[in-house]
Formats: C-alpha cells, sequence, structure tokens
C-alpha cells in the first residue's frame, strides 16, 4: 500500500510541474520579457527626453543667435547709410573741384575716401597749406566733423622724383615730404575742423604707393596726392585682454 501510496505522489508531482511548465512557466517568461522591454522603453524615453532637452537648448542658442545677427545687420545698415550721407555732403561740398578732377570721392566697401592733387592744397615742394587748401579742407573738415563714430586717416603720397637743391634741408626724402603734408593735415583738421584728436592719424607714403605711372606727367600729378579716409573704429579689446596676450608670449 504504502509502495502505491508512493508512486502516486511522485505521479501528482510530475503532473503538478509538467502543469507548470506547459501553464505557467509561459506566462512568468512572458512577464519578464515585458519587465525588459519596459526597463527599455523607459531607458529609451529617458534618452529621449534628454535629446529633446538638448534640442530646446540648440533651439534657444539659435533664436538668441538670430536676435544679435539681426541687430548687427541693422548696425551695419544704420553705418552705411551715415557713411552714404557723408558722401553726399562731400559731393555737395566739393562739387566744383571734383568738376575740376582736382578731388575724387570715393566709397569702398564701408570706407570712405577722399582723394585731392597735391596742387590744389600745397606748392611745389612745400608743406604748409595755402590759401586754396584751406578752403577745401575747410569744406573737407566741416563734412568729416560730422561723422563723430570714425577715425580719419591721412595720407601723403608722393611722385617717384626725388628732391633736390636747397629743399633737401627741410626734406632730405620724399619721406619726409609726404609725411610733413599729412602732419598738416592733420593739425589743420584738428586745430580748425574740431574733429578729435583720438580719431585722427597721419602717415607718409613717399613714392612707394602710386596710383598711376611715374613715366609720364599725368601719372605723376596722380601720384602726388593727399587721401584722406573715413574708417570704422575698431571693436574695443575686452578688459585684460592685452594683458593676457602678452602673457602668453612670454
Amino acid at each position: 500500500m504504502a509502495k502505491w501510496l508512493g508512486i502516486l505522489i511522485v505521479i501528482v508531482l510530475a503532473a503538478a510541474a509538467a502543469f507548470y511548465q506547459f501553464a505557467f512557466r509561459p506566462q512568468q517568461q512572458a512577464l519578464q520579457s515585458a519587465q525588459r522591454s519596459r526597463e527599455a522603453c523607459g531607458e529609451e524615453i529617458l534618452t529621449l527626453h534628454r535629446r529633446i532637452a538638448d534640442l530646446e537648448a540648440m533651439s534657444d542658442e539659435l533664436r538668441r543667435s538670430g536676435v544679435v545677427l539681426q541687430e548687427k545687420v541693422l548696425e551695419k545698415e544704420k553705418e552705411l547709410s551715415a557713411l552714404r550721407s557723408t558722401q553726399d555732403d562731400l559731393l555737395a561740398e566739393l562739387k566744383t573741384e571734383i568738376a575740376d578732377k582736382t578731388v575724387q570721392v570715393e566709397r569702398i566697401r564701408d570706407q570712405l575716401r577722399v582723394d585731392m592733387v597735391d596742387e590744389v592744397l600745397f606748392d611745389s615742394g612745400e608743406a604748409v597749406l595755402k590759401p586754396a587748401g584751406v578752403t577745401i579742407l575747410s569744406k573737407v573738415g566741416g563734412v568729416l566733423a560730422k561723422a563723430a563714430d570714425r577715425r580719419v586717416e591721412v595720407q601723403g603720397h608722393t611722385d617717384n622724383v626725388p628732391i633736390t637743391g636747397t629743399l633737401t634741408k627741410r626734406f632730405p626724402t620724399n619721406w619726409e615730404l609726404s609725411a610733413a603734408r599729412a602732419t598738416n593735415v592733420v593739425r589743420f583738421l584738428q586745430e580748425q575742423a574740431g574733429i578729435a584728436p583720438r580719431l585722427l592719424s597721419a602717415a607718409g607714403y613717399s613714392e612707394y604707393r602710386p596710383k598711376g605711372t611715374n613715366d609720364t606727367e599725368a601719372g605723376r600729378r596722380q601720384n602726388r596726392r593727399i587721401e584722406i579716409l573715413l574708417v570704422p573704429i575698431p571693436p574695443a579689446a575686452p578688459p585684460g585682454a592685452e594683458k593676457g596676450k602678452a602673457g602668453a608670449t612670454r
């Protein structure tokens, strides 16, 4: 009897195990698979949230950059409009001189150039402004003084004819002559036209930046000139930038 009872118990246990394998085991496996899928979905959702946050940050940055760019464009348009206005004023003031081809006014991108042949400002071999030169520079200075947001660069140029005779005591070479003429124009613009000295600069280039050929009188006449450039003021360096730059080169 006990033998049969043991066999019966074994059979019942085997049947229960088989029933578990066929009935509950698949459900358990399905549950585990669902749990893994849920965990994977959770990780994917977190990843998507991070990507959304990154995209939103990029969008904000692009919006800020767009605003800054728009402000720069508007500022540049304002500057160019002011430069065109200055050019128009110079063309109106120097109408006679432009017609005589002794003065040229030209706008190159964000710069304005006034080109004057030397004979309307100076006598030959001289650096002192003559009355006609004072009249012209008074017109030019009166217009440029209104452009307080730009620098005024004055350049002196000569032809390649060497200075000779007694003039060499004052101007040994064309370097000294071109520099002296540019300096006297700058002084006039400061003292008579009222342009702030921090906006002014003078440079002499002698014969080394010719506009035309020095082989003809017409070309040499082009090369003997004073150029006045109206140029943008470069942005100020951030505080400590120069100090940091100097430290980096040690």
